[in-house]
């Protein structure tokens, strides 16, 4: 049950959440004659005995029906340096085809798949499934089967968890590596013919009074007198 104190930013978080050791697995599973696989960032082991491990997974993956009804999943190490597996299951494959075809790889005792290039991997039985208030489920696996197969020269640990910006299952109208221009705007036209300049009104001037008038009226008085 959630409480009314509001979670920490993701910014904020960030630098302590990054000390927790993690590393790039491939989360697999099959039911039927269909099978798929995807990159994930969030494991950890939350059992020792008997030895179990705690998957985040981002909501609205189809392989999430696949662990659902098969009941099992299969977390493979893969290598820092692997940018193929990293590039080709960052998203679970949705074209409806084989995504392992092609690929050298294994077949765990669930009949998940293990690509030849991982380190180790680990083969589970889903024993509980948790649908909490974010965008992430979790699944916890208890272990069956794990083997190395090639030793890791190096620590495995991938860097910072990255948060997804919007779940899955929402359309993204851009990627977040697009970015907008401004479009360029047409020149203006002038036209060829020179438009005629602006007509000065110039002000009326005020007629001057008439002096023949004042001389009349003298000159009759001075004959009057």
């Amino acid at each position: 049950m959630l409480t009314d104190r509001p979670p920490l930013s993701r910014p904020l978080a960030d630098p302590a959440l990054a000390l927790i050791p993690n590393a790039a697995m491939l989360l697999t599973a099959t039911f039927g004659e269909i099978r798929t696989g995807v990159i994930v960032r969030c494991v950890q082991q939350c059992a020792m005995h008997p030895p179990m491990v705690m998957v985040a997974l981002e909501k609205g993956q189809i392989i999430s029906p696949l662990i659902r009804d098969s009941r099992n999943f299969t977390l493979s190490v893969l290598p820092k340096e692997d940018a193929l597996l990293r590039r080709m299951f960052a998203r679970a494959p949705d074209h409806g085809g084989d995504p392992f075809m092609g690929i050298p790889h294994r077949t765990a005792p669930s009949r998940g798949v293990v690509p030849e290039r991982a380190h180790a991997f680990f083969d589970c039985e889903l024993v509980r499934h948790l649908d909490i208030d974010a965008d992430f489920e979790v699944y916890v696996g208890m272990v069956h089967h794990a083997q190395v197969m090639h030793a890791p020269s190096s620590c495995l640990c991938a860097g910072p968890v990255e948060a997804p910006e919007k779940p899955a299952f929402r359309t993204r109208h851009l990627p977040a590596t697009t970015t907008l221009e401004p479009v360029p705007s047409a020149p203006l036209r002038r036209s060829a013919t020179p438009k005629a300049a602006p007509r000065r009104i110039r002000p009326v001037a005020k007629k001057a009074p008439e002096r023949g008038g004042a001389r009349t009226s003298t000159g009759s008085t001075n004959r009057k007198r």
